[in-house]
């Protein structure tokens, strides 16, 4: 079975992040620039929230007020969820599903390791099952 951690050695460490004084311009344009549904939101140097695309729709878009004069703060998501490097792919859909959230960082002992996406929890879910087919069809027909 799959650990999250096995997803950020593959994909990387980096993850960006936003002061929370900055506007939430800045911060949808840096999603925008590296095309990423979510940015970390940092005072000085702890996490603070989350600001997803859900939030810049839900708290901007429709209260209709305004990008460049709203700091991120007033509209991130807090506290954040996270995960530890040794959960499950499947552990961690389940906390993505009950908290409805797409974007979960992994975090061990107070350390940022990475953030992954609903998305790259999929993907690795479906790689898993795409090679256990393969394995499964050769031991039936004896090609293995």
């Amino acid at each position: 079975m799959s650990v999250v951690s096995d997803i950020i050695d593959r994909k990387g460490s980096m993850v960006l992040c936003v002061d929370q004084n900055e506007s939430v311009v800045d911060a949808i344009s840096l999603m925008a620039e590296v095309n990423i549904g979510a940015v970390l939101v940092r005072q000085h140097e702890i996490i603070a929230g989350i600001f997803t695309e859900r939030d810049y729709l839900q708290k901007i878009a429709l209260q209709s007020r305004s990008s460049r004069n709203t700091a991120v703060r007033e509209v991130m998501s807090s506290p954040v969820i996270s995960a530890g490097p040794d959960d499950s792919i499947e552990q961690c859909l389940e906390t993505m599903t009950n908290y409805r959230c797409r974007h979960l960082p992994i975090v061990a002992n107070g350390e940022l390791l990475g953030i992954v996406s609903i998305g790259d929890l999929v993907k690795r879910l479906l790689d898993e099952k795409r090679v256990e087919v393969l394995q499964l069809s050769q031991y039936i027909t004896g090609s293995y």
